[in-house]
């Protein structure tokens, strides 16, 4: 009987039917990328300029040491942001301490990237690059934050937003720039840390906020111990509402309790209703305001 030829017990040719025959092509090697301006060169590190936008205006010299002998012994890890400059030089971005610590180091070049930024652009990029830095001076940051809010037309909200952090807290770092010369300088040579002058701030007195600045200072006042000052003023003054003479006196307990938890003066209305009335709390200014919403917790906004 004819037919197929028979194709069991002949392994996979019979299965699959015979081998083609097959041509091998050389296949070449990809090509190489198109060159990116987010490509990673070194730069003379004479060949750089420093950002002058930088909100830095004081380095320590020996963390800068320990920097540079860090970077000596490793190099730079993370690459400095360059924007093209005049004659073949580049201005620095982000990555100042870097670069100082660099030099320290003796290194002839840096990895860099290079990217074409405007003048907006760039102030923005080293604002950023350096406020969220948490080494960062308070005076620093504060001046920092008030460039920002003039260059860029923003509120301190919308830079709190942008920069993740409560408005509260950039507010904070604002009222510094209001504080008197004598205390400013108290702040930048670190006889004051920020909560004291976040405390101090809030005295309403310029006297009095000298005052207990020097005093804090001069006996080394942890920011709890300033702030009990700075409430212990503001809760001895009653907000400029009628006093009754007949005010139960658990009232008057009352009031300093809210006082010294808010920092501000309290004063407690009853209400003709049992157990009912009022908490009125009086704030001067906007720093006022921004405190005991702060302390409540409520994410508001007053122009």
């Amino acid at each position: 009987m004819s037919g197929s030829p028979r194709r069991l017990g002949r392994g996979l040719d019979a299965i699959l039917g015979p081998r083609s025959t097959t041509t091998l092509m050389t296949i070449p090697p990809p090509a190489p990328p198109p060159p990116s301006a987010e490509t990673i060169r070194q730069v003379p590190i004479d060949r750089i300029t420093a950002n002058p936008a930088q909100p830095r205006t004081t380095f320590d010299e020996s963390s800068l040491q320990e920097m540079a002998d860090s970077i000596r012994a490793n190099g730079v890890l993370q690459p400095l942001l360059l924007r093209p400059g005049q004659d073949g030089r580049y201005e620095l971005v982000a990555g100042e301490r870097r670069w100082r610590a660099a030099r320290l180091a003796g290194l002839p070049s840096v990895p860099a990237v290079v990217r074409e930024l405007s003048d907006s652009e760039s102030l923005q990029a080293a604002l950023v690059e350096n406020l969220q830095r948490e080494d960062l001076g308070p005076l620093d940051r504060a001046t920092g934050y008030q460039r920002y809010l003039d260059t860029f037309g923003v509120t301190p909200e919308e830079l709190a937003r942008r920069l993740g952090q409560s408005r509260a807290n950039v507010s904070n770092y604002l009222r510094l720039l209001k504080l008197e010369d004598p205390i400013r300088e108290m702040i930048a040579s670190g006889e004051l840390a920020m909560g004291q002058a976040r405390a101090i701030a809030g005295i309403a007195d310029a006297a009095r906020r000298l005052a207990v600045a020097r005093l804090a200072a001069r006996r080394r006042l942890s920011a709890r111990q300033v702030e009990a000052l700075a409430k212990s003023d503001t809760c001895a003054a009653a907000p400029d509402t009628p006093a009754s003479t007949d005010r139960p006196s658990h009232l008057e307990e009352a009031e300093r309790a809210f006082c010294k938890a808010l920092g501000l003066a309290v004063r407690l209305l009853p209400g003709r209703a049992k157990n009912s009335g009022r908490i009125i709390i009086r704030y001067n200014g906007l720093e006022e305001f921004d405190r005991v919403a702060d302390r409540l917790g409520a994410s508001v906004y007053l122009e």
